[in-house]
């Protein structure tokens, strides 16, 4: 090889920027499928054999949707008649839901019309919003793949926040305190009924601000709204059900800020209904 040549080579190899491994372009980890072989996952398995894969509409999701159990009344008028499948499971990540529609099979036995994927919000720790929308699209395109046709309607993941961040009203806090001044005029004052009362006032369920509400989650609606193609996915942010008129996020609809209450899950239902109507037609 001539000197030129080498020269060349040597400036060629200058020129072209090194790739560390950090550099590197990394795999979506929102993407990876978490084993879910538990026993929620079995009882799946086995509630739909016996039911004969009955079922109009699936719901796919984390302790939200599995908490639709526990509001029988309300799950049967919202939507007994499309013969729900609840396929929610606590704790749940994006990985989790793909492990259980693919590997763990629980769509096998089924031919729905439509499904109902709110997902997403045991991501926020350690995910970012753009691994997060791409584990939704993940669990989006699998459906599609195994079910042709079926209309899929993707909510928005809920608002959530930090209890710590909740603040509670003059009305409240004068009620909470009342306990305590009637105990402090006493001559005695009841240590323990004091006590009692302080407990029972930081149970007061309060209200996060809206400027204190986890921001992530907007971020993951903005990218997973452009999932929506208007034909067989359709994409829909019901989050404003759950907020008070200036934006904050009440402990009477989410008692820990992330779990519906009774009244969380009734808002719910009605605001998917007749979107729901209209995929299983």
């Amino acid at each position: 090889m001539s000197r030129w040549t080498t020269a060349c080579v040597l400036a060629l190899g200058l020129a072209l920027p090194t790739v560390s491994a950090q550099e590197k372009p990394a795999g979506n980890p929102a993407v990876n499928k978490l084993n879910r072989d538990n026993q929620r996952h079995k009882e799946f398995l086995t509630r739909i054999e016996q039911s004969k894969g009955a079922g109009d509409v699936v719901f796919l999701g984390d302790s939200i949707t599995h908490g639709w159990e526990s509001q029988p009344k309300a799950w049967e008028e919202h939507f007994g008649a499309f013969k729900p499948v609840n396929l929610g499971i606590g704790g749940d990540q994006t990985g989790h839901v793909l492990w259980r529609i693919t590997d763990g099979k629980e769509l096998d036995n089924l031919k729905p019309k439509a499904a109902v994927i709110m997902i997403g919000t045991n991501n926020t720790g350690g995910h970012s919003a753009e691994q997060i929308a791409g584990g939704i699209k993940a669990i989006v395109e699998e459906l599609q793949r195994q079910k042709p046709g079926i209309k899929i309607l993707v909510l928005g993941v809920f608002p959530r926040g930090n209890g710590a961040d909740a603040e509670r009203t003059v009305e409240q806090i004068a009620e909470g305190v009342k306990p305590i001044n009637e105990e402090l005029k006493k001559d005695k004052p009841d240590a323990k009924r004091m006590n009692a009362a302080l407990r029972a006032m930081q149970q007061l369920r309060g209200t996060i601000p809206a400027d204190k509400l986890n921001k992530k989650i907007g971020e993951i609606n903005a990218i997973i709204a452009k999932l929506d193609d208007g034909k067989a996915v359709f994409f829909k942010d019901i989050g404003k059900e759950f907020l008070t008129p200036d934006g904050g996020l009440s402990g009477d609809i989410m008692p820990d800020y992330l779990h519906l209450s009774a009244k969380g899950y009734e808002l719910w239902g009605k605001a998917i209904k007749r979107d729901i109507e209209k995929l299983v037609k």
